[in-house]
């Protein structure tokens, strides 16, 4: 141990000396509950119980040193104790405000509040100077109270590899970011259970079949520091307005400009231009969210999401920083890294070299052997793809066809080839663990290749000429079966393995693969197809949304892949109306009457599989829990799993 300099020992007993007449308490105070101590997350056992003193917390001397990685030692004669980590020394003497530290040579001397004393023969010292002096950092949480003393440096930084990155168009014609980011926040957010739950939004109400009250949450700041109010709940909406996509579409469809009237700085009425009961609901999707308005006009990504948009590099990665004035949970990490890497083994080597954290949707066949390594985290994702028959074709107007189709997939085989058992086979677009799902109550159609033989020459199909293909009026039945693997990687082994089916009933198949953009001007924008796998999946609001946008004629999205029928209107409005009343009950009958119509009775689309969320993280990664949504990081949940998210050595 390093001994102390001429001057120094001399002021130590010229300190001593002036404290002794100082009058110091026999006791500490007595506490209601006793003070609990970790140390890197570890807890501490201690043979007398820490003490607050004036506002200050007393520990065993020896104990806290040495958990600290310190050497201690005691003096007898001069009642100092003084503790030595590296070219650090700490010197404190019982009963004496003053503690003397001294770093690389150069000694400090620090007043205390609270000073070093004698509890039942053991040395108690303040623990928040002496964790200090070696460079630690103190956390006190009064609610447990728990004092957490971190020794080693915390991580600032999470890095996680996505599949993909779409920001959209800047503003103001865009967000100019994707929902992981947690720049923008919806009006209202949902719960795990897709219940929904106050937001920016704290109350709602149903004046009439029209008109709704919207009260604000007070105190919510824009990242620049303007106030959120009813103005910029309005504009949630009307930036929307006049503008083109399915978002813009939906507002549309559901109100106007003259649609708002604003009662008071936190109230927002809104009249609908039709009895529209999942106008809550609707609220809740990640572009019917809070942004600054002026700056949004001038180009700028301001929201107030509990993350601050800091950079990007195109198609490389974006980084988000910490908003330290968000008014909900403060977020653990300073700052979030998203690296876009669209390869899944890429991602996954990525992580494997310690140049990730997190990497979201590796390979399939990998993931058994990463679960060795890694944390591997598999939930329920809101995405269930599905083939639509294209009923504009005059083939596909034939039921026994459309059944046949159905029949001719083995969706548990492509769960295991596909999937590696990481999905799931499904009879309707809702999962069946979800509120309004009919999966449980569903026939569905199984596997069965000789029965859907025998509905293809029902239907007037054999094989005449003995060429392996069915014909009708000496014309083979080819169809064109259309799909991108930019959806998800397994759309590719799912389109490779359908058309292997229809082309063993005798089904030929012209297999045609596209780019997102090409897929969205061909199938959606021209309906150049006969079969295609879309993307069924739940993107807002309850389970209820995903049968709204699919079969509901008056939702405002307007695309080649909807056929509307009456019934389905009826049923839909029926349910939305019984759900806007909390008759979930009652609901769940109209929506699972519509999902037993839609796949069983009219076989209008045939649901593959019900995919999964599959998050593989270092093992230091802690409360990564993935939203049920189609997208991983859902920005209106009161638990996102970014600001939750934990790094623990």
């Amino acid at each position: 141990m390093k001994r102390l300099n001429k001057p120094l020992a001399i002021l130590l007993v010229s300190v001593l000396a002036i404290n002794l007449l100082v009058a110091i308490p026999a006791s500490a105070s007595q506490q209601a509950d006793p003070v609990k101590v970790q140390v890197d997350n570890k807890l501490l056992s201690f043979d007398v119980q820490p003490v607050i003193e004036k506002g200050r917390t007393l520990v065993p001397a020896r104990a806290m040193f040495e958990a600290l990685g310190a050497r201690v030692e005691w003096d007898e004669k001069t009642s100092t104790v003084t503790a030595v980590r590296g070219d650090t020394v700490v010197i404190l003497a019982i009963d004496s405000n003053i503690a003397f530290i001294t770093r690389k040579g150069v000694t400090e001397v620090s007043l205390m509040t609270a000073p070093a004393r004698i509890v039942s023969g053991y040395t108690m010292v303040p623990l928040r100077l002496i964790s200090e002096a070696f460079g630690a950092k103190v956390a006190w949480d009064a609610g447990a109270r728990l004092v957490s003393v971190a020794t080693i440096p915390a991580k600032e930084e999470l890095v996680i590899a996505l599949d993909r990155y779409t920001p959209g168009k800047k503003p103001p014609e865009g967000f100019g970011v994707a929902t992981c980011t947690q720049i923008f926040e919806p009006l209202l957010f949902l719960n795990k259970k897709l219940e929904i739950q106050p937001g920016l939004v704290t109350s709602w109400e149903r004046l009439d079949s029209l008109r709704w009250r919207f009260k604000l949450r007070k105190g919510v700041k824009f990242h620049n520091g303007k106030e959120f109010d009813a103005e910029s709940a309005k504009f949630a909406f009307t930036q929307h307005l006049g503008g083109t996509g399915s978002i813009a579409q939906r507002v549309s469809a559901v109100v106007n400009h003259d649609s708002f009237a604003i009662i008071d700085k936190y109230t927002l009425e809104i009249k609908t231009l039709k009895p529209y009961p999942l106008l809550p609901h609707l609220m809740t999707h990640t572009h019917i969210a809070a942004v600054e308005p002026e700056a949004f006009k001038k180009g700028e990504i301001v929201g107030t999401g509990p993350f601050k948009f800091k950079e990007e590099v195109k198609d490389q990665y974006v980084v988000v920083e910490r908003n330290d004035e968000y008014w909900g949970s403060k977020p653990y990490f300073k700052r979030i890294v998203f690296k876009i890497i669209p390869d899944a083994n890429t991602r996954a080597m990525a992580l494997q070299r310690g140049e990730v954290d997190v990497a979201l949707y590796p390979p399939y066949p990998l993931v058994k052997e990463l679960k060795k390594e890694f944390n591997v985290v598999v939930a329920r994702r809101g995405h269930t793809p599905h083939i639509i028959f294209n009923l504009n074709r005059p083939e596909l107007s034939d039921k026994r066809l459309r059944m046949a189709l159905s029949m001719a997939i083995d969706k548990k085989k492509i769960t295991e080839t596909v999937h590696e058992n990481l999905a799931q086979p499904a009879k309707t677009l809702i999962p069946p663990e979800l509120i309004f799902s009919a999966a449980n109550e569903m026939q569905g159609f199984s596997y069965d290749p000789a029965k859907a033989k025998e509905l293809l020459q029902e239907a007037g199909y054999q094989d005449t000429d003995n060429n392996g293909y069915v014909d009708k009026d000496g014309k083979d039945l080819e169809l064109k079966l259309v799909y991108t693997h930019e959806f998800e990687p397994s759309y590719e082994g799912m389109a490779l393995a359908i058309a292997d089916y229809y082309r063993a009933i005798g089904i030929k198949i012209n297999l045609v693969r596209l780019s997102v953009a090409d897929f969205s001007k061909e199938v959606l924008d021209k309906g150049n197809f006969d079969l295609t796998i879309y993307t069924g999946g739940i993107f807002w609001g309850a389970p209820s949304s995903t049968l709204s946008d699919q079969f509901y004629s008056k939702s405002g999205i307007v695309d080649k892949l909807r056929f509307f029928d009456p019934k389905y209107d009826e049923l839909l409005e029926a349910g939305m109306e019984l759900e806007s009343k909390k008759d979930f009950s009652g609901a769940a009958e109209k929506y699972k009457e519509l999902q037993k119509y839609v796949f069983e009775e009219k076989v209008v689309q045939c649901s593959l599989v019900h995919l999964n969320h599959i998050v593989v993280s270092k093992k230091n990664v802690k409360n990564l829990s993935p939203f049920p949504f189609y997208w991983l990081h859902y920005n209106g949940d009161p638990e996102s799993e970014l600001v939750k998210v934990r790094w623990e050595d």
